[in-house]
């Protein structure tokens, strides 16, 4: 496949396809993935509960049995792929039970006691921390209106991303964090002045 990019006018010509986090991957991923809820849906017997979600590259199947997704759906799944391609990654892969909970696009989606939580998944509370931490430092001589006006759009990003889950502990963990690397950071600045 031949395609190009241009940078700052001028013509890249290309011939390895698309990179990855390109604008146009995941358009070109969804087109490709197309048919594969009616492949899955074909495969499976009938009056079994399975269900796809697709997000760009990202995919979920729900099953009613471990030995359905395993046995049936998961060799369809490599077969349509493997026609187009593509193939499952063996690391993200993951047949797990809904009360063991799985991750997918950065919640965290588990059954507690039979009813169903979202929450945000661990590794972006880390990821937002790492990212918040690292702006702090990195802005040790800035002046306040400068840290919070970087700050702001992260946290709220983030915030409004995840504000439809059950995410209230975490926004107050989180809010313990930010508040004690900002501590930290005034602390340095002022170092003759008291904590009042």
């Amino acid at each position: 496949m031949e395609a190009g990019y241009i940078d700052k006018g001028t013509l890249h010509q290309r011939f390895e396809g698309t990179p990855q986090g390109a604008l146009i991957s995941p358009a070109l991923l969804i087109a490709t993935l197309s048919g594969l809820e009616d492949t899955v849906m074909k495969a499976a017997p009938k009056h079994s509960k399975v269900h796809l979600c697709v997000y760009a590259d990202d995919f979920i199947i729900t099953g009613e049995s471990k030995e359905l997704l395993e046995d049936i759906v998961k060799p369809v799944v490599e077969c349509f792929l493997r026609e187009r391609g593509l193939e499952l990654s063996q690391t993200k892969t993951k047949i797990t039970h809904i009360n063991d909970g799985f991750n997918f696009l950065g919640f965290n989606i588990r059954k507690y006691k039979g009813k169903l939580i979202i929450k945000p998944a661990k590794e972006s509370i880390k990821s937002l921390l790492g990212n918040i931490r690292r702006t702090i430092k990195k802005n040790c001589t800035s002046t306040t209106l400068e840290l919070i006006r970087q700050l702001n759009p992260k946290i709220r990003g983030w915030v409004y991303y995840y504000r439809f889950v059950v995410a209230s502990r975490d926004f107050a963990f989180i809010d313990s964090c930010i508040f004690k690397s900002l501590w930290q950071w005034v602390k340095r600045r002022h170092t003759s002045k008291g904590a009042r």
